[in-house]
């Protein structure tokens, strides 16, 4: 009921939200911070006025309209004169690091901020991301980055900014930033990016569907452990209903055509690379039973979550924020790097249609109790009025 009141009163208020982001989708790039598309939407939906605008270095400002949202582009001068020029209640920064530094000084005092911390803003993320012998250049460049931006936040957080707050999207994220910085982070909470339960949908599964294996993720770096979904496929060969298996892979990426080489010939496995909107992966959702998703590395997992929502069972791996999101009665959770045990997972559930119907429901309930959009985004708007007023 409190988070009721809390968003009745900010919608009488007419409350003003200045969001600022490193990326907005576009119909070029339609995975470009999505998360941050679905907050502002919601938000509009429930009576806040948004202004969105994407933090770039470049020198002029530009503006495009996306899924009926006008996205204004330009650097922290240019979003400076746009704050002041509209005094925003609350500033919402997502993704920041040391290039918002200037933005987040200037604000300091005058205008409630939250950043939203969703991993490789803090994080050491080229431990994961990155192969020092597979690419040297590409793991010394991911790792520049992350020690500059260690720097900035050692320096910046070790003396709050009034009215400045950090919210992680689990306590993972959190854990693992305060480790990187050396010491506890203060003003800060943890709030995961919530889950549309409307867009993604449970209609419940049939028990052929456990057969239909999707796999809808990034080919950008190895955090995505796409080459674990390839070893497990390869180990269910053996088993006798291997034919009736059929795997779909979806997405993008310079390791696309290398990591499912060794799959690409098998009758039951399609390979698609291609960027596909929120409606298009609610719809694959709505075919497929299994949603394969190992990783090596996730301060939450936005897409496994949305998988978990349409009543997917999502076979994945127990490290990083996982557990926080997904549990043994919902998932597989296989060990660290362990792809026998992904397939050891598919394999039980085809095995056995009554457990795959019965983790197919818990996974759709779990995210309808914890983080569904009705959920978090009263929330969200509650840490943002918290000192707007």
């Amino acid at each position: 009921m409190a988070r009721r009141g809390v968003e009745a009163a900010v919608d009488r208020r007419a409350m003003h939200l200045f969001v600022v982001t490193r990326g907005y989708p576009s119909e070029e790039r339609l995975y470009n911070h999505g998360f941050v598309h679905r907050r502002v939407l919601a938000y509009r939906e429930r009576g806040i006025r948004t202004t969105v605008f994407w933090l770039r270095r470049q020198k002029e400002l530009t503006r495009y309209s996306y899924d009926g949202v006008d996205v204004i582009v330009g650097p922290t001068e240019a979003c400076l004169e746009q704050i002041e020029k509209t005094r925003p209640d609350a500033v919402a920064a997502h993704a920041p690091a040391d290039d918002f530094g200037d933005l987040f000084r200037a604000l300091a005092g005058k205008v409630r901020t939250v950043g939203w911390i969703y991993g490789s803003e803090i994080m050491p993320f080229y431990k994961v991301t990155e192969r020092e012998a597979d690419d040297a250049a590409r793991w010394d460049k991911a790792k520049a980055t992350f020690e500059r931006r260690i720097d900035f936040w050692r320096d910046f957080l070790s003396e709050p900014e009034p009215g400045f707050t950090l919210a992680f999207v689990s306590h993972y994220a959190r854990a693992t930033a305060e480790q990187a910085v050396g010491f506890p982070i203060r003003n800060s909470v943890v709030l995961p990016s919530p889950i549309n339960t409307d867009l993604y949908a449970f209609e419940p599964k049939s028990p052929e569907q456990r057969f239909e294996i999707l796999s809808v993720r990034p080919f950008s770096d190895w955090r995505y452990a796409n080459d674990l979904s390839v070893a497990a496929i390869l180990q269910l060969r053996d088993h006798p209903r291997f034919a009736d298996m059929h795997f779909r892979f979806v997405g993008t990426g310079h390791l696309f055509e290398r990591t499912l080489l060794p799959i690409r010939d098998l009758p039951n496995v399609t390979c698609e690379e291609s960027f596909v909107p929120q409606q298009e992966i609610a719809r694959l959702h709505r075919g497929a039973g299994i949603f394969l998703c190992p990783t090596r590395d996730d301060a939450q997992g936005v897409a496994r979550d949305e998988a978990m929502s349409s009543g997917l069972v999502v076979a994945t791996n127990r490290v990083a924020a996982i557990p926080e999101f997904a549990d043994d009665d919902s998932a597989i959770l296989a060990p660290p790097e362990d792809a026998s045990a992904l397939a050891e997972g598919i394999a039980r559930l085809v095995d056995d249609p009554s457990e795959f119907e019965r983790r197919s429901r818990n996974a759709a309930m779990r995210i309808r109790a914890t983080i569904a959009m009705d959920l978090v985004i009263p929330r969200e708007l509650e840490l943002l009025a918290a000192s707007s007023t």
